[in-house]
């Protein structure tokens, strides 16, 4: 019985970091498309270099494109 306590604990925690991963690298996408900036690069700094990718992202982020220059 412990060991499959601990095997669904295991399962639960990979399952939570891995949509928490996939949230983050969606944020990153839409956040940089927004933008008008590559979200391949934006995302590999993002995730490569975490926290400091995300953080240098945050601070340095360009503003959003309006939506009359998308057009």
């Amino acid at each position: 019985m412990n060991g499959l306590v601990g095997g669904f604990l295991l399962v639960a925690i990979v399952g939570a970091l891995l949509l928490a991963l996939i949230a983050y690298v969606r944020f990153c996408v839409r956040d940089a498309r927004r933008r008008g900036k590559s979200p391949v690069w934006v995302v590999l700094a993002a995730v490569l270099f975490f926290p400091w990718g995300l953080i240098a992202w945050l601070i340095f982020r360009p503003r959003p494109l309006d939506a009359a220059s998308i057009r």
